[in-house]
């Protein structure tokens, strides 16, 4: 079983990597996350079923709980370029799943990688996991590019 203290992530510290740095997201950044999942079929990125959703309604979501999503943001310029989410948090089996989301003009460029990069090492090296999941559509191969190199 987890130690309580070490599931509340809004007291994690993760620590910056070499580009990016991951943060709680904020309200500022729906605006770019719906754009940016707008712009593109969703049924193409996930293996999930998604329905599209208003900005008004994201807004609303957020609003009643902030979700375990993290913001992946450059370190150069502290733009948000992207998202994990983190859920199924299971503290009895140590174990959890994380999803994974990118602006279109910062994929393929190493962002994404280097942001679950810190998300899983803090998981398992801090928080205690010994299992994360991820999924992608078969079709996907740039996901599924993505989730062997980080040994997925």
């Amino acid at each position: 079983m987890l130690d309580e203290e070490k599931l509340d992530y809004f007291k994690w510290q993760i620590p910056d990597g070499f580009r990016v740095r991951l943060t709680l997201l904020q309200k500022d950044d729906l605006e770019f996350l719906h754009k940016w999942k707008s712009q593109v079929d969703i049924s193409y990125v996930t293996s999930k079923a998604i329905q599209p959703i208003s900005l008004e309604e994201r807004q609303r979501r957020f609003k009643e709980k902030i979700p375990s999503i993290f913001a992946i943001r450059r370190i150069i310029d502290n733009r948000f370029i992207g998202e994990i989410s983190l859920y199924d948090l299971n503290p009895k089996n140590r174990s959890a799943a994380v999803g994974y989301f990118t602006g279109v003009e910062y994929r393929q460029q190493g962002y994404t990688k280097e942001g679950l990069w810190l998300l899983l090492n803090y998981l398992f090296k801090v928080v205690g996991l010994n299992k994360v999941m991820a999924d992608t559509g078969a079709f996907n191969q740039a996901s599924i590019a993505l989730l062997k190199s980080l040994k997925f």
